[in-house]
């Protein structure tokens, strides 16, 4: 039985809820593509937060380019919380953009775009979402 509820095991779930902190891995849920063509950009769909407070969003490319988390007051990805939260990927490197602000937010999107004049192979994209 979990120490915080009262309920039985099987009658309280919670997405890979294993500890103190509940996260939800959703990178295999996102789509994201093998490669990203020139100067263009991938974004996700707009993906319903339920809740978590906090975003990270890694991705490697083998050119140079920018993650951006953008956060939404509204489930259906209209009304934008802040400016989008960017972070510079260098080449072939792991890079990591992490939304904590701690502003409510309803709804995100990630955006993938490669800045360089080649073709990007996208390589060990994460997205984890956490409870605090």
């Amino acid at each position: 039985m979990s120490r915080l509820v009262t309920e039985l095991e099987s009658q309280y779930w919670e997405p890979v809820a294993q500890g103190p902190v509940a996260q939800a891995d959703l990178s295999a849920l996102l789509g994201v593509p093998a490669t990203i063509l020139t100067t263009v950009t991938w974004t996700s769909p707009v993906i319903y937060a339920d809740g978590f407070k906090s975003i990270a969003a890694a991705v490697t490319l083998t050119q140079a380019g920018t993650i951006q988390v953008l956060p939404f007051i509204d489930a259906a990805g209209t009304i934008p919380q802040t400016a989008p939260v960017a972070t510079v990927l260098a080449a072939n490197v792991s890079n990591v953009n992490n939304m904590t602000s701690g502003l409510p937010f309803q709804s995100f999107q990630v955006a993938i775009h490669n800045t360089s004049g080649s073709t990007a192979t996208v390589s060990g994209f994460a997205c984890l979402l956490n409870g605090t």
